[in-house]
């Protein structure tokens, strides 16, 4: 069986450093870049068992999760998950279906390749994160930036819950959005955007909706919008959010610096 996973992680490193990348220490496979001791960007590959391996990117703020690089690509799955097509779709649908780079593949190198097709496999997984992942990550420069990444590629990450705890990088509402009104109309901004996306999607049959199924679906999702404005309205200044941002902001800073990210 072919040994894939140092090749790979000396190819992306070789690639990524010139971004700003670090390898994290340790025994696995990251590549990440801090901005303003704020915003995680992290590129990464796991090992798809019998399948092969996947290059793979996430984004993360110290206002999330807790940050921890000791687990493996896997176990951190819940937030590492910007898969390639995913966001390749994206960008492609913001371009009026257009784009200036090849339709990329899943870049998954498979463990049994052939010996000649190594190389280009390897050249195809590093070309993938040049030509879609890093102009992805590059439009995030400050919070504002960061949420606008979220509400294109990942809007669930800034869901928020009732329990303040709960939250996985919801509490960045709290930080960019200075008013009700601002955070309402983003947020209404968003369920119009998605009817609009939805309507085009039934049109090309790439959904099977009926007409019933699409407004159903519409007025699920406005109930969704609404609660979560209430939610934003009740929390927005309580002390209990404020404590957690502030403990969740020391704790994955000093994560980082242990880890010397930063």
């Amino acid at each position: 069986m072919k040994k894939i996973d140092v090749p790979l992680k000396n190819a992306l490193k070789e690639f990524l450093e010139p971004y700003g990348f670090k390898k994290v220490r340790g025994r696995y496979p990251y590549f990440v870049k801090v901005i303003n001791d704020e915003i995680i960007e992290v590129i990464t590959f796991r090992n798809l068992i019998g399948m092969g391996y996947l290059t793979i990117g996430g984004l993360a703020t110290v206002y999330g999760r807790e940050i921890d690089f000791s687990m493996s690509p896997r176990y951190n799955g819940d937030w590492i998950d910007l898969y390639d097509g995913g966001v390749y779709e994206c960008l492609k649908a913001e371009n009026g279906g257009q784009l200036d780079i090849p339709e990329p593949h899943y870049p998954l190198i498979e463990p049994d390749i052939a010996e000649e097709d190594f190389q280009q496999a390897i050249e195809l997984a590093v070309n993938t994160v040049r030509d879609v992942l890093v102009p992805a990550f590059a439009r995030v420069t400050d919070l504002p930036s960061c949420v606008s990444f979220y509400r294109q590629f990942s809007g669930s990450e800034l869901t928020l819950s009732p329990e303040i705890k709960d939250n996985e990088e919801g509490l960045l509402n709290f930080l960019v959005y200075e008013d009700v009104e601002k955070y309402q109309e983003e947020e209404m901004i968003t369920w119009e955007k998605e009817n609009k996306e939805i309507l085009e999607r039934m049109k090309l049959g790439l959904v099977r909706y009926t007409q019933e199924d699409y407004e159903n679906d519409k007025a699920e999702r406005l109930e969704y919008a609404k609660e979560q404005i209430r939610l934003f309205t009740e929390q927005r200044n309580s002390p209990e959010v404020l404590a957690e941002i502030e403990y969740r902001k020391n704790l994955n800073i000093k994560r980082l610096k242990e880890q010397k990210v930063i």
